[in-house]
């Protein structure tokens, strides 16, 4: 994916979801539950033009499609066998990985970007990443990133998914103190997974392999 006449296309994400939705006859009723969040919430999704990355991974696999493929001009290869979930990937740790590989500086980086270095810098320790942003970022470096969410694989159980993150888990300092049982931990785990890294109540971090 480095040619240098890579161009990227922009994905309008909340007309992509509302097609599949419809291909597969799934109401916005349904598709609120199935993301944990109410319909209010889940019908301005679909007027989104753009959309977190892990965000998107979570929708991908409750609607058994891979959008990312379509970043990729791969639409007709999206539809995915049940089980299937999107790799887990660290958006910036990819992008500082290519910057490595083409030995450009954070300087130039920021500089292709129309961004200030901090800013560039803060870019390359995001977990995930608005897909506009993305796509930007991978004409810039002449290298599709959207390929990296496109390796299936199959959906772990619910107990293999809670034993990786309690051991990838970094401790950090308690605010306050909260009781669960082993259902109500487990149900917890995956509802923080799902939400944008701001608005997680815990720091869940899972170092690149």
């Amino acid at each position: 994916m480095g040619e240098s006449g890579l161009n990227v296309p922009n994905l309008n994400i909340g007309s992509a979801i509302e097609k599949r939705m419809a291909s597969i006859k799934m109401t916005q009723a349904e598709f609120a539950r199935r993301i944990g969040m109410p319909q209010s919430n889940a019908s301005r999704i679909l007027k989104k033009e753009s959309m977190d990355t892990s965000r998107l991974a979570t929708i991908c696999s409750v609607l058994q499609y891979n959008f990312f493929e379509e970043f990729c001009g791969r639409g007709d290869k999206a539809e995915q066998e049940t089980g299937y979930q999107c790799p887990i990937v660290h958006v910036g740790s990819s992008i500082e990985a290519k910057l490595r590989e083409i030995k450009m500086t954070q300087t130039e980086f920021a500089r292709l970007l129309g961004v200030k270095q901090p800013e560039a810098s803060r870019l390359l320790k995001r977990e995930s990443m608005d897909t506009a942003k993305l796509v930007t970022i991978s004409n810039i470096l002449k290298y599709n990133f959207f390929e990296i969410f496109c390796k299936p694989q199959k959906a772990r159980s619910a107990a293999d998914l809670i034993r990786e993150l309690q051991g990838q888990m970094k401790p950090v300092p308690v605010h306050s103190e909260m009781e669960f049982t082993a259902d109500e931990f487990q149900k917890f785990l995956i509802q923080q997974m799902q939400l944008p890294e701001e608005k997680r109540v815990i720091k869940i971090t899972i170092e690149p392999k």
